[in-house]
């Protein structure tokens, strides 16, 4: 399976849950392998949902648009019911030419139930799956049109609506191989795209085409660029702004990349820091103590530390490692098909790492005038050893030498 079953049937059993109404992006990412369209389309008003039952964890229901219903081809996990809504036209001259994958595209467009809008598919779609007032609906309210809400609690009673969006997000927290296996993939389009960076980067290239070259490359290797923080030395310390023409690459500076892409829909948020020409003893001390408390955080993190313990734990490392005025807000958080998720490594936080999380660990430090050093590097959480999803995690600081500017 692609998701966690037993994770799922625990949380559906725990809540006395009969089913699971999911409806965001990035749940129905998870529990089909589908990226909706519908929901790429129009964000806040697209809708389309999926049903699990408590009997059957491992089948999905749909309701889904008619124009876009073909995507269900692609679902990674068995479909039961579907029934669409809207009006899309697919002609059918000859039925003898369809193909298997066309045969049920033509039933979900033409000869399945369909309805004149989302509404009244999912109220039939329940009705189908033998909802009564007493049964219990875990209901991912995150993507749930208040159109839809209204309606279920209307034929079915409020009390058996339950706001499920927090549980379903408890039941993502631990990955499953294929997810690992597509956040390893995610991990290593984006490093490889700051390494073709590196290579081609030369001095007075500025930072709107340093962008376009790491961009270019991550849709070569299959990625999508969501978030390229790439900035140039002291222009890092604002570094959630768009690239700049006139910031060019001069000797002296530093190049820093914060860059967040998505693999099939799984995230990747790394962080590097190059060096072009000489470095200053304090930039590279500091440096130093950042990414001992990173391999420190790898080495110590177990399961059932909770994210402040996680957090306390780097940060005394960088300290006392040469660099004792470090601050910082958190070092890390959780990852997977949101670039954050929880435990977030920041004090305060109560909840616990688990074996088999994928957690986003860094130490960043920004500076007037210096701009930005920043490590970051996501790592699998195992039972007693941590495994790295990138191929060189933590590098050393990273220095292009004058004779190699042209």
């Amino acid at each position: 399976m692609i998701y966690n079953l037993g994770r799922l049937s625990s949380v559906m059993d725990s809540q006395g849950l009969d089913m699971l109404l999911v409806s965001t992006r990035e749940n129905i990412n998870y529990f089909t392998g589908i990226r909706p369209v519908v929901k790429e389309l129009n964000p806040y008003y697209g809708e389309c949902y999926v049903l699990i039952c408590r009997q059957q964890p491992d089948i999905v229901h749909f309701v889904h648009s008619c124009g876009e219903c073909d995507q269900l081809t692609e679902s990674r996990t068995p479909i039961g019911l579907v029934h669409t809504y809207g009006t899309f036209y697919r002609e059918l001259p000859d039925q003898s030419l369809l193909r298997d994958d066309e045969v049920a595209i033509h039933r979900w467009t033409s000869n399945s139930a369909r309805h004149l809008n989302a509404q009244q598919a999912l109220l039939t779609l329940l009705q189908e799956l033998g909802v009564t007032p007493s049964t219990r609906i875990g209901c991912d309210e995150d993507g749930v049109s208040h159109a839809a809400l209204a309606s279920m609690q209307a034929q079915f009673g409020e009390a058996s609506i339950i706001l499920a969006s927090a549980l379903i997000r408890q039941i993502r927290r631990v990955k499953t191989p294929y997810e690992i296996e597509m956040l390893t993939l995610a991990a290593r389009c984006n490093e490889s795209a700051i390494k073709c960076v590196a290579e081609a980067v030369q001095v007075g290239i500025s930072e709107l085409q340093i962008g376009e070259i790491f961009e270019s490359a991550v849709v070569r290797l299959g990625g999508r660029p969501e978030l390229t923080m790439i900035k140039i030395g002291r222009a890092a310390v604002g570094g959630q702004r768009r690239q700049r023409a006139d910031i060019t690459l001069q000797h002296g500076d530093l190049l820093w990349f914060d860059s967040n892409t998505r693999y099939q829909g799984f995230w990747a948020d790394l962080a590097r820091v190059y060096a072009f020409g000489d470095v200053a003893p304090a930039t590279a001390q500091r440096y130093a103590a950042l990414r001992e408390g990173m391999l420190h955080a790898a080495r110590s993190i177990r399961p059932g530390m909770s994210g402040k313990d996680v957090f306390h734990l780097t940060m005394d490392c960088v300290r006392s490692n040469g660099f004792p005025e470090y601050r910082r807000h958190h070092v890390g958080h959780g990852i997977g098909h949101e670039a954050y998720e929880r435990p977030i490594l920041m004090p305060g936080e109560d909840a616990l790492v688990e074996q088999g999380m994928v957690i986003s660990i860094e130490t960043p430090y920004y500076e007037f005038g210096l701009g930005a050093l920043h490590l970051e590097d996501p790592l699998v959480i195992g039972p007693e050893l941590n495994t790295f999803l990138t191929m060189d995690p933590c590098p050393e600081l990273g220095v292009i030498a004058t004779s190699s500017f042209r």
